[in-house]
């Protein structure tokens, strides 16, 4: 919530030099944008922002998904018929046929079953029956054993009837005999049966079947298309913003996939089961099988699509969650072992990697290695090990020095009695380097402390006859006189020589703070009231300059350790700054906020001059905003603060954005035991 209100208090403080003052009470978004007559911001209440309403589109409606799939479905059935259709005319050369040819060849297949028919008649001895039942139909047959026919059947005849041959062969017969089936069809077609309804078809077929190339493209456009409508509809809702997940969500990529192939293998099988010698039988089975196995197809498809959208494909994998949890596990021992390994000192550390080498290298003997390599391994190890305890002591040595260097433990000598070779050279570095260091302390030091005694002892000395140069431009100022100049040459005199007492004071503080000489009383010190009562000071100075000062606190109390004379001091100087350096008739924020374990302090204000300069810069003495130097001030405000913040255990940040002046405080809350 903090960083929501701080970015939305940024957006204000850029948008400041564009929109008129908002009046008191009036919400900073209708302000920058008021609302239109039938906005529905007028009907809400003030201060919050309309309720975003979800677009409603057509891949969300769920009736258009549902007419979608039917279509696709019938769509894609009509794209595979015609397909097979084109497939079977050009493998046998139907293209170049005439229409009785072309009839020939699309009424084999069922002319094919009926010879089988009339065959298990005729086998059957069941002559009487086969009569009856070919009594409603177009066929005719004759049966012929040895060019003499034996049965037939002959309802109608024509001159030009479609005849087809068969040969046929029954083990329960002589063998040396040759037996065919001839089976005649009525090109009249008196009656009504499935020979008469394949001519018809045949007949409206025959006269496009050059087009159906180009319906067979067009349907398996349409199915395409309305497949990627599919696809992009998947997850969409109306009423509901975003990607919904499915159904199947929680279930993992894999176990969906292989329940799919489960389920669509089981459904060939089935049909490869159920099929029978009826060519009608069949397509019914086939048409079934292909409508639900396009339905069943679209679900799965439908569900990859979610998840890609979601950008789950990859995470909702069982192979992933599965080297995701190993990962996890290996991540964990790693850390644990390293934690381990910290804890163990450097010496112990060397002998159990080093006998942890050795036993992989043993073990390789062993397997692949011949049994009298053993014996000088163990020699060598013999020999090394010793070479290695006595190289990771003297590391252990030289990691101690160097601790003690980090740690500032300057007269931490390290011993380089036993050492030898470059571990010696190191050591002896470390401790040059460690009497180098402490004489640039020392050096620093005794500089530092020069410098604070000699702008002590010069602010004492010019203090004196400052005051008294203040004192007698006083009594010179209210010694009555005729002369109108000299009351104003004294009125300047005292100002500057103000100013110049003022400079000193913030020199010798700067100074002080500095080099930490400063007393320091830390006590429980309630910042929002401090902040408060500093505010209040600068009321009346704010309101001559047409400055709004804007507070946000928090209303429970937040207590923080600190010197409550400082951090007046701090206040102090940051709302002097801002009254300076403010842009008139702007506005001013102060906020206050308490995290988890540190109290934040916000200042804002619009600079009045460009801040062509860096945070840290401003930071720096005697650097002000304002680079000509007319206006009161000497640039030592932010780097005093600084200085005194740090003094106590806080944090001082200054940023800058184009005329953006922010000032963030940060001190440690006061734990409650």
């Amino acid at each position: 919530m903090s960083e929501e209100k701080n970015r939305l208090e940024e957006e204000a403080y850029l948008s400041d030099r564009e929109v008129d003052m908002v009046p008191d009470g009036e919400n900073l978004w209708e302000a920058e944008a008021p609302s239109q007559p039938g906005n529905p911001q007028e009907s809400k209440e003030k201060g919050k922002m309309p309720r975003k309403k979800v677009k409603r589109t057509l891949k969300g409606n769920r009736v258009v998904q549902f007419f979608a799939h039917i279509l696709f479905v019938c769509v894609t059935l009509i794209a595979v018929g015609i397909s097979c259709l084109c497939i079977y005319m050009y493998a046998n050369n139907m293209y170049t046929m005439n229409f009785s040819e072309f009839y020939q060849r699309m009424s084999y297949y069922m002319v094919y079953e009926q010879k089988e028919e009339i065959l298990d008649y005729i086998w059957s001895q069941d002559i009487t029956g086969l009569s009856r039942n070919l009594e409603d139909t177009n066929v005719n047959y004759y049966y012929y054993k040895n060019e003499e026919v034996i049965y037939s059947h002959v309802s109608h005849w024509t001159e030009n009837p479609y005849v087809y041959e068969f040969s046929v062969y029954y083990s329960g017969w002589d063998d040396t005999l040759e037996e065919r089936l001839t089976v005649v069809i009525d090109e009249t077609f008196a009656k009504q049966d499935i020979f008469r309804t394949i001519y018809e078809l045949s007949g409206a077929v025959y006269p496009y079947r050059y087009g159906a190339p180009m319906a067979t493209a067009i349907s398996i456009l349409v199915a395409l298309g309305l497949f990627y409508f599919l696809m992009c509809s998947a997850g969409y809702k109306n009423g509901e913003e975003g990607i919904v997940p499915g159904v199947l969500a929680p279930v993992h990529l894999e176990i969906i996939t292989v329940v799919y192939t489960v389920v669509l293998c089981m459904g060939i099988m089935a049909v490869h089961e159920m099929s029978t010698r009826s060519f009608l039988g069949n397509l019914v089975l086939v048409t079934s099988f292909l409508i639900l196995a396009l339905l069943w197809t679209m679900v799965f498809c439908r569900e990859v699509a979610v998840r890609i959208k979601r950008g789950v494909l990859i995470k909702q994998t069982l192979i992933y969650c599965i080297l995701h949890f190993l990962w996890k596990g290996l991540k964990k021992l790693g850390q644990v072992l390293k934690g381990m390994l910290c804890w163990v000192p450097l010496v112990h550390k060397t002998i159990l990697i080093f006998l942890f080498i050795c036993f992989l290298e043993l073990m390789g003997l062993l397997i692949w290695g011949e049994e009298e390599l053993v014996v000088l391994w163990i020699l060598e190890k013999l020999i090394l090990l010793p070479v290695c305890i006595y190289v990771a002591a003297l590391c252990k040595k030289l990691l101690h020095g160097t601790e003690a260097l980090a740690e500032g433990r300057l007269s931490y000598k390290v011993d380089t009695e036993k050492m030898f070779g470059e571990f010696k050279e190191h050591g002896e570095n470390l401790n040059q380097i460690s009497l180098g260091i402490a004489r640039a302390v020392d050096e620093r030091t005794k500089s530092e402390r020069m410098k604070t005694e000699l702008i002590t002892n010069v602010s004492h000395d010019i203090k004196t006859p400052l005051t008294s140069i203040i004192n007698y431009a006083d009594l010179v100022g209210n010694e009555p006189t005729e002369n109108e100049r000299i009351k104003e040459y004294a009125e300047v005199l005292l100002r500057q020589s103000k100013r110049l007492k003022k400079l000193l004071d913030d020199l010798l503080e700067a100074s002080k703070a500095t080099t930490g000489t400063l007393e320091c009383h830390f006590v429980p010190c309630e910042v929002g009231v401090l902040l408060t009562q500093a505010a209040g000071e600068y009321e009346q100075a704010f309101a001559d300059k047409g400055l709004e000062l804007l507070m946000d606190r928090p209303e429970e109390n937040v207590t923080v350790i600190a010197d409550g004379k400082h951090m007046w001091r701090v206040f102090d100087n940051l709302l002097n700054n801002i009254c300076k350096y403010s842009q008139e008739h702007s506005r001013v924020y102060i906020s206050l906020h308490k995290n988890e374990d540190s109290a934040e302090i916000i200042f804002r204000n619009m600079s009045k001059f460009a801040l062509n300069i860096t945070g840290e810069e401003l930071e720096e003495r005697f650097v002000r905003g304002d680079k000509s130097w007319n206006m009161e001030g000497n640039g030592l405000g932010l780097s005093i603060a600084r200085s005194l913040v740090e003094l106590q255990n806080g944090q001082m940040q200054v940023v800058t954005d184009g005329d953006l002046f922010k000032v963030i405080l940060t001190f440690e809350l006061m734990e409650e035991n």
